[in-house]
């Protein structure tokens, strides 16, 4: 099965027939309402950007275990996860680490980084836990804040009146799964009430339970991990126009890493507190405010199996963002004008007192704030026109072993995006045409800045080692990104019904100052260089992606796939995060009057072999990828709203593969059972 895929891609015809009911819209994917690049809730296809979004119902039908999972079908985007670790990592067009993809869960950024040999940017989060995930891709959402250079990923978890039903009081919902290589369980409970539609309260408590799996080959790969996990929520409508949602998401993980290298017991408690305010006014279209409010704080404890040394790593976020959208029509036009500001601060704290964990990741503290104009101008269906200002600013300060370090800076960055659709009617009525021009700016870490100290030996027999150094003159990172693209949307193509969503886009991305660490002068024995985070040169990126879903009730298709391409523009060598080539398939049908679902994914990799050259100091090499072919496939049953059930079987071809920047090979086949029941009143 390990086979390139190029020259086979998939084709899937579509038949009409007189058979299922009507569609229901929300199941198509490009449909579903979510936040916008600018600040509005859109359907993806009706935003002038790479948007994606992962909703309820291909959550329900995939049964993610990782983010990974969630995220594995949505073009231009990766997430590097370890086996021994619980963390993930996202990455979007070749983007990653130290902030450039913006993670949010509820409105809170998740900035937490710990270095070693992952990614240098991670967060936790259950699955579970997960009521959509959307994807904007490029620095185009730049009112989301400061410093997605590559794009932004918002988790939103469920609220109390999502879960209840019109006219229910209260509800209680439990989910029991079998999971398979990998042996473990999940169970999953909510529950939730409301007073007069006004009040609402909700419960979620998740735990999961796995042991390690075995990869294509039958090779076991360590990685035993537990999880007990939440979400709790108090809604409060005020009025008919305010509401105020107070959220709290908790997870605490347990799992041994290192264990082919330095064993350590780690336990994480990452906990997230998120206050979020609306007033959408009815009689005045000026006010449609939005304030929301954050902490997120990440403590990693790890214990050293062989001498019980413990070290751990710290960091807590504040922050909040404010903004207003006012509409308003003169002269046949439409507009939209926003405003908005926000902050955040990060405060790192390690300590490593026998080792080297609080040198290779510093503490410190990062000030970031900022704000933006956007106004949006439309003339009827056929033109759509917005810009953009924001400005960025940061401050940094830290402690290195030569003394206090300091480093700021700002800037203002512009975003024009044009969008035109020129027929009214027909097959092509539906056909937008749209061009964007970005720029994002992302300031510098306090790792970046403040690393510093001397790296252990390579082995007892390799004495030779390195010293990092810190760099108080790191310049920020700016993003520029053009962006031609196009979404179409038709109904009632082959049957009443039936609809068709598309979006395609190429993009070209220039980052200037792009931060890399690169070995230094002086050379010698036993320090045999130095390393530091530098300006290396400006990075180039540039790609194709497209993503399509076709939905006719008694079937549905969807095809995603991205091709990235990047290099280190003044040398022409490779960049080290560029993912490989990929394209997802979904094909499923519904019986028995839609109750009954069943079908399968297709996800097709391409070799990735454009690897940055061994570092002429270490002899470190970005290890090239295999291409790969997973398949897998799922069968739902929910005969009734209260009662669901189905089961998946994952990699059914045993297919031996690692993905690219992850350290360890994949599961084989495996797969799981679940059962869920709900009742309310």
């Amino acid at each position: 099965m390990n086979r390139t895929w190029w020259g086979v891609l998939p084709a899937v015809a579509v038949l009409g027939g007189a058979c299922g009911d009507a569609l229901a819209r929300e199941d198509i994917i490009l449909d579903t309402l979510t936040v916008s690049a600018t600040r509005e809730d859109e359907a993806p296809v009706d935003q002038m950007s790479s948007t994606s979004v992962v909703n309820e119902t291909v959550l329900e039908r995939i049964q993610a275990d990782t983010v990974g999972d969630v995220l594995v079908s949505v073009p231009g985007v990766t997430a590097s996860e370890s086996a021994d670790d619980t963390a993930s990592a996202i990455n979007i067009r070749g983007l990653q680490d130290f902030g450039r993809v913006n993670v949010t869960i509820d409105g809170a950024r998740q900035n937490f980084q710990r270095s070693g040999h992952n990614a240098d940017g991670s967060f936790y989060l259950e699955p579970e836990l997960i009521k959509e995930a959307t994807v904007i891709r490029g620095p185009v959402a730049n009112v989301f804040g400061s410093g997605a250079i590559g794009g932004v990923v918002s988790f939103e978890t469920i609220d109390p009146f999502e879960f209840l039903r019109p006219g229910e009081s209260y509800a209680l919902s439990t989910k029991g799964a079998l999971l398979f290589n990998g042996d473990g369980f999940l169970t999953s409970t909510t529950a939730a009430a409301g007073y007069q539609e006004r009040f609402g309260i909700l419960a979620n408590i998740v735990y999961r339970d796995q042991d390690d799996y075995k990869d294509g080959s039958g090779a076991t790969i360590p990685s035993e991990r537990e999880i007990l996990s939440g979400v709790g929520k108090a809604q409060f409508r005020l009025n008919e126009e305010m509401e105020l949602i107070l959220g709290y998401v908790a997870n605490r993980s347990d799992y041994l890493s290192g264990v082919t290298s330095t064993p350590r017991q780690n336990d994480v408690e990452d906990d997230t507190v998120t206050g979020k305010f609306t007033w959408d006014s009815a009689s005045n279209d000026l006010i449609n405010l939005t304030f929301n409010s954050y902490w997120t704080g990440t403590h990693a404890d790890q214990t050293q199996v062989s001498n019980g040394d413990k070290r751990f790593f710290d960091l807590d976020t504040v922050g909040f963002d404010a903004f207003n959208t006012s509409h308003f029509s003169s002269h046949g036009l439409e507009h939209a004008l926003t405003f908005g500001i926000d902050a955040f601060r990060d405060r790192v704290t390690t300590q490593d007192i026998n080792g080297t964990g609080d040198l290779f990741t510093p503490s410190g503290e990062r000030e970031v704030y900022g704000g933006f104009v956007q106004y949006e101008l439309q003339r009827g269906a056929w033109l759509d026109v917005i810009a953009a200002l924001r400005f960025d600013a940061y401050d940094l300060s830290g402690d290195t072993a030569s003394g206090p370090v300091e480093n700021s800076g700002n800037r203002v960055s512009p975003k024009i995006t044009v969008g035109v659709t020129p027929f009214e009617g027909g097959t092509l009525g539906g056909l937008q045409f749209y061009g964007t021009y970005a720029e994002g700016y992302r300031a510098p870490a306090v790792t970046e800045t403040f690393v510093s100290g001397l790296h252990p030996p390579f082995s007892p027999s390799s004495p030779a080692t390195f010293r990092f150094l810190p760099n108080p003159d790191l310049r920020p990172e700016v993003g520029k990104t053009t962006e031609f693209g196009i979404n179409y949307k038709r109904d009632n193509i082959f049957r009443d019904g039936d609809a068709l969503r598309l979006k395609a886009a190429v993009f070209h991305n220039d980052v200037e100052d792009f931060i890399e660490a690169q070995p230094v002068p002086p050379f010698g024995f036993p320090v045999t260089f130095n390393y530091q985070y530098l300006n290396i040169a400006n990075a180039e990126l540039k790609g194709f992606e497209f993503e399509a879903n076709y939905d006719a009730g008694w079937m549905f298709a969807s095809l995603a796939g991205s091709i990235v391409r990047g290099e280190n523009s003044d040398t022409g060598g490779y960049l080290y995060s560029l993912p490989a080539d990929k394209v997802a398939t979904t094909l499923g049908f519904r019986f028995l009057e839609e109750k009954l679902t069943i079908g399968g994914t297709w996800v097709a990799v391409a070799a990735q072999d454009r690897v940055p050259p061994p570092d002429p100091a270490t002899g470190s090499l970005v290890e090239p990828s295999d291409a790969y072919n997973v398949v897998n496939i799922f069968a739902t049953y929910e005969p009734s709203q209260n009662f669901s059930m189905g089961a998946s079987i994952d990699n059914l071809f045993d297919e031996h593969y690692r993905s690219y920047l992850d350290q360890s090979a994949s599961s084989g086949i495996g797969g799981k059972v679940w059962l869920k029941v709900r009742f309310g009143a």
